[in-house]
């Protein structure tokens, strides 16, 4: 799953930093046990019906995103994580957006059974699987085997953050409320109840974060601060 995508990746990438054996096993802790505990409270809070109040649902869901994205915004400017980006393979943020591919597949299934609205799938305005099935070929065609297609990796980045916002737009002013925009049936309230509050509050930033990330090191490579680094190592 994606959990696991990560605890991978984030090894992978502490290793090649050269980090302590005790220091990697205390961040990837960390960094899991915080992720696990995110998704618990999110879990509850929906459970106890939070997230469902007439008038006022589409300000707690969109408060589901505050968190994860603020925590995008600090590792951004993370000295610490940028240099974690610089080891992590760009392709592997590029495969991590295949997750698309079954959230897509999830909406239409759930619009066949009747408790997702049409237009958040591929049916009517949602064209997201075009990014989770691009992104096979955004990985190994653009940087794989050696290759780096700098202006490529940047439209396609730029285009799955705008499809990105498409799916959020219409999931937000889908819900129940004074701000709903679409008066389809059934309406987007399914995304209040467990465990579906997951996508706003997990999945969506994480998608959001990838193409962030890649397009940081598409934009701004910084190779002299790694090398600098790993001389402090040794």
């Amino acid at each position: 799953g994606l959990i696991s995508s990560l605890y991978y990746g984030l090894s992978q990438a502490f290793q090649r930093l050269r980090l302590p054996v005790l220091q990697r096993e205390k961040l990837l802790q960390f960094i899991t046990t915080g992720i696990a505990f995110w998704l618990t409270i999110l879990a509850l809070l929906a459970y106890m019906g939070y997230f469902y109040e007439p008038g006022a649902t589409f300000q707690r869901l969109l408060l589901a995103m505050v968190l994860p994205f603020a925590i995008v915004v600090l590792l951004l400017f993370s000295r610490f994580f940028t240099l974690i980006l610089e080891v992590l393979p760009i392709r592997w943020l590029a495969y991590l957006q295949v997750c698309r591919i079954i959230t897509e597949l999830f909406f239409w299934m759930g619009m066949k059974g009747g408790y997702i609205p049409v237009q958040m799938t591929f049916e009517w305005l949602n064209y997201d699987i075009i990014v989770g099935i691009t992104a096979l070929m955004a990985g190994y065609v653009f940087f794989g085997r050696g290759r780096y297609r700098r202006f490529e990796g940047i439209l396609w980045n730029t285009f799955g953050i705008a499809s990105l916002a498409n799916v959020v737009f219409i999931s937000l002013f889908s819900l129940p409320g004074p701000h709903r925009a679409f008066a389809t049936v059934p309406d987007s309230a399914f995304l209040t109840l467990t465990p579906f509050v997951w996508l706003p509050g997990f999945i969506f930033p994480l998608a959001l974060a990838a193409h962030i990330f890649s397009l940081k090191k598409l934009l701004r490579p910084q190779k002299g601060r790694i090398r600098q680094f790993l001389k402090q190592k040794k």
